[in-house]
């Protein structure tokens, strides 16, 4: 076949358009620490007292998470907000079991944000009105990774008049996004080049499957018959 017979690449023309799109994106892992000095015993409901020296942890979940703010800081989206803190331990020679509670525990992390396809671009129209882009962030792992009892005076008496403290690592992932509307080019044929395909025509549908585990296998069609898969020997007739 000539060069000349060969079909010529189709050009396609670009059709823009105005849409909402993400131009930057960013997803980081923080380990956040905190400390728990108290807790209030089954048996006073007033006033709440000291780590017992002895308390061994068992249990701590991270929950009630509020996302407050997020704002654009060099290039990176800051996150603040809160959560709060539980922690069950047992102490007095394993006999009783308490719950160490912090509320609306403080946090603030920055989520580096990378360029997509060029990123943000400024667009201006009639009058100098600007099309804002808005950072925005969400969070996809909040899990308590580690939680210990252990003396407060080890580097620092963080815990006033207390001896223990209940250490806890709290891990958490965020994602941030920029958005906001940007100018697409969606590649479009031109009319004449590009023929519509026929509606009457039915659509592919792909058969169900699954995955075989067999290495190897010998197939067994009720109407059809098969390939000789039959590996062993025929019985041995004695005389």
């Amino acid at each position: 076949m000539s060069l000349s017979s060969q079909q010529e690449p189709i050009e396609l023309e670009c059709r823009p358009v105005l849409k909402d799109v993400i131009c930057r994106f960013g997803e980081k892992c923080f380990h956040d620490v905190h400390y728990l000095c108290n807790f209030t015993p089954a048996a006073n409901t007033a006033a709440p007292v000291c780590i017992p020296e002895d308390a061994c942890v068992f249990d701590a979940i991270v929950t009630n998470l509020d996302i407050t703010s997020v704002e654009r800081s060099n290039g990176c989206a800051r996150v603040c907000g809160n959560y709060d803190l539980f922690v069950f331990f047992r102490y007095d020679d394993q006999r009783l079991v308490g719950q160490a509670v912090r509320n609306n525990v403080p946090f603030c992390v920055q989520v580096p944000m990378t360029s997509i396809n060029g990123g943000c671009q400024e667009i201006v129209c009639e009058g100098g009105k600007r099309f804002e882009t808005k950072v925005c962030a969400f969070n996809t792992r909040l899990e308590v990774v580690e939680a210990v009892a252990e003396q407060d005076n080890i580097d620092a008496n963080i815990c006033a008049g207390c001896n223990t403290r209940i250490r806890v690592v709290v891990e958490k992932v965020f994602r941030a996004f920029e958005h906001g509307k940007q100018v697409l080019c969606i590649p479009v044929c031109p009319p004449e080049v590009c023929v519509p395909v026929p509606t009457t025509v039915s659509p592919f549908c792909p058969p169900f499957t699954r995955p075989t585990e067999c290495p190897s296998f010998c197939e067994d069609d009720e109407f059809f018959t098969p390939d000789n898969c039959d590996t062993c020997p025929p019985p041995q007739i004695d005389d």
